[in-house]
């Protein structure tokens, strides 16, 4: 029979991974809306985020309630506080993938000046969704976590690239397109959320790596 640490501990693996699910699900949801240009996909993901802090406060709870009550054996209480910061980071990733949804749906409306940039931004959501999917799996994954890290690394490296040429891009076109500078801006601070989504990814592989194999905890 489980422990009743053991039983906490389960369950808060479980709603993780359920939270993961949700967040992976929305970012398929805004792929298929940036490829069609359909702001129906963004309103999905955008529902399906709606309850998402909730769902982590109600994590957070228990993980603190854990910590409090029972007495954890060290791997374990490595575990619980890294969950405790993983979650805050899934929280943030959602927070920059409801911005971006939002933001899509206002260049639907107004597509003229968006459609220059369209591909750099497919490419550059490819790969920081890439990251994120990447570095959640890790958490229920049962192997040491040091091959998914990497291409975390590498699908955040691709995301810092793509968005430096874009940001090149759109600066220029800024230079030559006055009137239309409010919108450029605005498109560059979008696509920042998406270079923001990587960094995030690598933080939750970073924590994961440590939940896994202990030593010195390194988020920067």
């Amino acid at each position: 029979m489980l422990s009743r640490n053991e039983e906490k501990l389960d369950k808060i693996r479980e709603d993780i991974e359920k939270f993961s699910v949700v967040i992976i699900q929305a970012g398929e949801a805004i792929f298929e809306g940036l490829k069609k240009f359909d702001a129906k996909e963004f309103e999905n993901a955008k529902n399906m985020l709606k309850n998402i802090e909730a769902n982590a406060n109600t994590i957070d709870n228990d993980i603190i309630t854990s910590l409090a009550l029972f007495g954890a054996e060290a791997k374990d209480l490595r575990e619980l506080v890294s969950y405790l910061k993983i979650t805050n980071e899934m929280v943030r990733i959602t927070d920059n993938m409801r911005g971006f949804a939002k933001n899509m749906t206002v260049f639907i409306a107004d597509a003229g000046y968006f459609h220059i940039f369209k591909e750099y931004a497919l490419q550059l959501y490819k790969s920081s969704i890439g990251a994120v999917t990447v570095a959640i799996g890790m958490i229920s994954s049962k192997d040491d976590g040091e091959n998914a890290y990497r291409k975390v690394k590498v699908e955040e490296s691709k995301s810092d690239d793509l968005y430096a040429i874009l940001e090149k891009n759109i600066l220029s076109a800024l230079g030559r397109e006055l009137d239309f500078s409010a919108n450029h801006i605005q498109i560059l601070s979008t696509m920042r959320k998406l270079e923001k989504m990587a960094d995030r990814s690598v933080a939750i592989a970073k924590l994961v790596l440590y939940v896994k194999s202990g030593g010195e905890l390194r988020l920067y």
